[in-house]
């Protein structure tokens, strides 16, 4: 039988980690509609730059309270976000550790060059 989770190019992936990104917004707008969040059980977007606009769209998208964890440790969300993200994924193991400070305005990835 056919789970209505599965890809056909990624039977097993039930972990999704996209960390390290510069362009940690775009990808939780991508995420926010994609068919394969639908099955994971982690998802992982430490280490990047997500920011307000980021987790904002990620809470409007597709529910995440299936999730047993979401990885989010260095980002640039604001207290309020932060509070907000938990609530809404209440049940779910979410990490908001080492909360980042944008440099005039510049955000920066965790581990570069």
């Amino acid at each position: 039988m056919s789970n209505r989770h599965e890809h056909p190019g990624l039977p097993a992936l039930n972990h999704l980690g996209l960390m390290d990104s510069e362009i940690s917004d775009e990808i939780a707008t991508a995420l926010a509609s994609a068919p394969i969040v639908a099955r994971l059980k982690e998802l992982d977007l430490s280490m990047g730059t997500l920011s307000n606009a980021g987790a904002e769209v990620l809470m409007a998208g597709q529910p995440l309270t299936h999730l047993d964890r979401l990885d989010a440790r260095h980002h640039f969300l604001d207290e309020a976000t932060q509070s907000r993200l938990r609530s809404a994924l209440a049940g779910v193991d979410v990490d908001l550790s080492d909360t980042r400070n944008d440099w005039g305005g510049k955000r920066y990835v965790e581990v570069s060059e």
